[in-house]
């Protein structure tokens, strides 16, 4: 009789969990697209402000989060499964996360803040 192997369900979890990096990755490097192309728009708008290098970056910085996010995301999963697989407690970081979270939370901040200079 050979011995059971680790739950199924964990492993799948462990998967949706990658997913879930997976789809909030491409969500931020899509926005990141946008906002460095909408630069252009913003130009021909108002050709007399020119913000345009302060928005191209904020577009590859939040693109780059993105990216960062499918590379900590594959490095939990690699490590989850192999916990799982080999029958130890998971436990996680919670740097990459939170350096994610505060990396997101620091281009929204200055997103807002260059909306705000270029609106008045």
């Amino acid at each position: 009789m050979s011995a059971p192997g680790p739950d199924l369900r964990i492993l799948q979890a462990n998967e949706r969990t990658l997913l879930a990096w997976v789809r909030t990755g491409l969500t931020l490097m899509a926005f990141g697209f946008v906002v460095a192309r909408l630069i252009v728009w913003l130009r021909i708008e108002h050709p007399e402000q020119d913000g345009s290098a302060i928005g191209a970056w904020l577009g590859i910085a939040v693109a780059a989060v993105g990216t960062a996010c499918h590379v900590v995301g594959a490095l939990r999963f690699v490590s989850a499964r192999r916990a799982i697989l080999d029958g130890r407690s998971i436990e996680p970081g919670a740097a990459a996360p939170v350096a994610i979270a505060l990396a997101v939370t620091l281009a929204g901040v200055v997103g807002v803040a260059y909306l705000a200079f270029t609106a008045g």
